[in-house]
């Protein structure tokens, strides 16, 4: 005899077919004065094409947003740092033939590392594990209400 002969079963829901993945939109781009339709990635392309009048369609690149940590400077304003974009060059002849990539720049340098997403996520871990250590050390520090009475 089963002890769980009196425990009603439950039916699993029927699996369902994950939702085809979007399609990216038709947008006009110029290649040598000519108007042509080339496909720009749904979501995250900020790139406004048809503004641009390229010499080659292997020119043509989608990029997202810029995301980025402004830091404090002794003298003037922040420095951003860690910046972080989405970008892509789809008609690039190159060994990644035109994948989507983050690039990042430590400052705001102009290198741009390309990085992909198994590189992405060690990165964001270790980005993780620096922030908990930067928290660590400011926690040591007095509170400014008491370095204000020293």
């Amino acid at each position: 005899m089963s002890v769980l002969h009196d425990v009603p079963t439950q039916q699993s829901p029927a699996p369902t077919a994950p939702p085809p993945p979007a399609s990216p939109r038709l947008v006009a781009a110029m290649v040598r004065g000519q108007r042509i339709a080339v496909p720009c990635p749904t979501g995250w392309c900020v790139v406004d094409h048809a503004t641009e009048n390229l010499t080659d369609l292997s020119d043509l690149a989608h990029y997202g947003a810029r995301i980025s940590l402004p830091v404090p400077q002794f003298s003037g304003g922040p420095e951003h740092v860690l910046i972080a974009y989405m970008a892509q060059w789809p008609f690039a002849r190159d060994e990644h033939r035109g994948l989507p990539y983050v690039a990042l720049e430590a400052c705001d340098s102009g290198d741009v590392t390309e990085i992909r997403k198994t590189a992405g996520r060690a990165f964001a871990d270790q980005a993780l594990a620096h922030i908990v250590a930067f928290a660590s050390l400011v926690e040591q520090l007095p509170e400014d209400a008491e370095r204000a009475a020293v």
